[in-house]
């Protein structure tokens, strides 16, 4: 895979080869550079700890991707360039067997996770109902009054969890292409406020603006308010941020070697639904932790139960009366795609391909980090490919 050229040769650089909230969206060259490089929004810092790093461990030999097929026309390698990814690594019982960087990125920049930060989040919601802070079967406006008589204050804390609380928001032009939709990107200040619009500014504002569709734990409905929700409970509960609660709870008691980052909002709100930036090895580390049953670097971090119940997931026909229904067997719970296989997969998955895939039966744990403009399902699933291939060694 060939690096692309640096856009920022010159000084100072030409106005059309500057990434804004204007055009981060117009081309896959602008979109890896919001992904590994560009910081369009104030960022909080996910502090790493004044600990070591702890050590991960390399195989002598390196996995040969070249030699796994997807299908009988691509190999591995093959998928990984043409889905723009950027870093990639494959850690099977303790070892990593491949790691490698692309288009330009480094080891040590935080790359964007997108929706991949939900799951950060239902663990740390997770972490608090289990210290009797939350109670999970709570409707939303127990803890936010704010939400009282919106769509998403009807949901209780579980239903978000699995989003299962289906709203509606009011539609809104949208530059870059993306056309008329929820106004969340606007309220995040991920993109910029279109002309005569009068719609929420803010995460606060875009969660009130929620209104009532379909009765909470009846369907599925993917969608970021859910998600953002629990982010406003987390801090009203608690006080802190998300990013200091990631902090304290799970990323410096890792060992990472880097800050992790987490985009806010125009007043400052953490961006729960998609904001965490972090390194691939920081982010095996995590999913090594997860796979190991919440137990790293000398210490259990997330309490066992809580991992069991991630695996054991929720039930897939809400998944496949939705329109994630190409996910076949799978189920969504506490903010984690479950696959319901024999390996015991789970993921972090994210915008633009990001994927952190943990399969605990296989002592597996695989990272995408990827700028992959469109990512539709394609019935390829390079994950178990690797696995299988791996199994069968």
């Amino acid at each position: 895979m060939q690096n692309l050229t640096n856009k920022m040769q010159a000084f100072p650089p030409n106005s059309a080869d500057i990434v804004t909230k204007d055009n981060w969206l117009t081309s896959i060259k602008n979109l890896q550079g919001y992904c590994h490089i560009g910081e369009l929004s104030p960022c909080r810092i996910i502090w790493r700890g004044s600990q070591k790093p702890s050590l991960l461990s390399y195989a002598k030999d390196s996995l040969d991707l070249e030699n796994i097929y997807v299908n009988k026309d691509e190999n591995v390698l093959s998928y990984l360039e043409r889905t723009n990814t950027d870093a990639f690594l494959v850690l099977h019982k303790g070892k990593v067997l491949y790691e490698n960087y692309f288009n330009g990125y480094k080891s040590y920049q935080p790359h964007a996770l997108n929706s991949a930060t939900k799951s950060f989040v239902g663990l740390i919601v997770s972490l608090l109902a289990d210290e009797g802070l939350l109670n999970l079967n709570k409707r939303a406006s127990f803890y936010i009054p704010e939400l009282e008589g919106t769509g998403l204050g009807d949901g209780t804390v579980q239903q978000l969890l699995d989003m299962q609380v289906p709203v509606k928001y009011m539609e809104a032009n949208t530059p870059m292409g993306i056309g008329r939709g929820t106004p969340i990107f606007i309220a995040s200040g991920s993109i910029p406020k279109p002309d005569n619009y009068n719609g929420p500014e803010n995460l606060y504002e875009f969660m009130i603006s929620s209104k009532k569709d379909i009765p909470p734990g009846t369907v599925f409905k993917y969608e970021n308010g859910q998600t953002e929700t629990l982010g406003w409970i987390i801090k009203r509960l608690t006080g802190k941020n998300l990013a200091e609660l990631i902090q304290e709870l799970i990323w410096s008691k890792l060992g990472a070697e880097e800050n992790a980052l987490m985009h806010l909002d125009q007043i400052g709100t953490d961006i729960a639904s998609g904001g965490m930036r972090a390194t691939l090895r920081d982010l095996v580390r995590f999913g090594d932790m997860m796979c190991n049953d919440g137990y790293y670097n000398g210490q259990q971090i997330i309490p066992e139960h809580i991992i069991r119940g991630i695996q054991k997931g929720g039930d897939p026909k809400f998944l496949a009366g939705s329109t994630h229904n190409y996910l076949s067997g799978f189920s969504y719970h506490n903010q984690w795609w479950v696959s319901h296989d024999r390996y015991g997969g789970y993921s972090a998955r994210g915008k633009f391909d990001q994927r952190i895939h943990i399969a605990s039966k296989a002592d597996t744990v695989i990272v995408k980090l990827s700028s992959y403009h469109s990512p539709k399902s394609e019935g390829i699933d390079v994950y178990k490919a690797i696995i299988e291939y791996l199994v069968k060694q």
